[in-house]
């Protein structure tokens, strides 16, 4: 029986000694969203994935699930230069709880992160908000001027922002009220 690899990208938001050579890093996967995953020996100074996952960092990581735990084979890190990416991995681990694919909406933080440069910062925290709120249910698609949930999901991320900026302040007065209701 052999053990199935899986390579994914993932986002790594935490990082927690374990052991005297081990650590266990919390990653914010594309293919399975949330997970724990640990590092044995990564702590050692010949250890081939020492330099590799970094904290705020998108990595592409190489992971097999172990009978309880996930564990980390290989690594490597994509290098995004973005001032933003520390804002969106903070915003993943407020929001996002437990495994689960959320393959699309990866795929739009991951956007921003590269394009982040492009828009103004303030405008683009309320934007990842919104988007995140949207895509894990909590909020309303239809405040950005889609149809229906359906519409919203077509549309691609500069498509999203061209509506954002139309109804700015709709959107941050329905992002306001969904973290207030929801208390999150």
């Amino acid at each position: 029986m052999s053990i199935e690899k899986y390579t994914t990208k993932a986002f790594v938001l935490a990082m927690y000694d374990n052991g005297e050579n081990d650590k266990s890093f919390k990653l914010f996967t594309r293919d399975f969203g949330l997970i724990i995953a640990h590092a044995r020996g990564i702590r050692k100074l010949e250890s081939k994935l020492r330099g590799h996952i970094l904290v705020g960092h998108l990595i592409l990581v190489t992971i097999v699930q172990g009978k309880e735990v996930w564990r980390i084979t290989g690594c490597e890190e994509i290098n995004i230069e973005s001032r933003f990416r520390n804002e969106v991995i903070k915003i993943i681990e407020r929001f996002i709880k437990g495994e689960g694919s959320h393959k699309k909406l990866f795929d739009k933080l991951n956007y921003i992160c590269e394009t982040a440069e492009n828009y103004n910062e303030i405008d683009l925290r309320l934007f990842t908000y919104f988007i995140l709120l949207v895509d894990l249910g909590y909020a309303d698609a239809t405040v950005i001027g889609a149809k229906n949930i359906d519409e919203y999901k077509s549309w691609s991320v500069e498509d999203l922002y061209v509506h954002f900026v139309i109804t700015k302040d709709l959107i941050r007065k329905h992002v306001q009220m969904v973290i207030k209701d929801t208390h999150l």
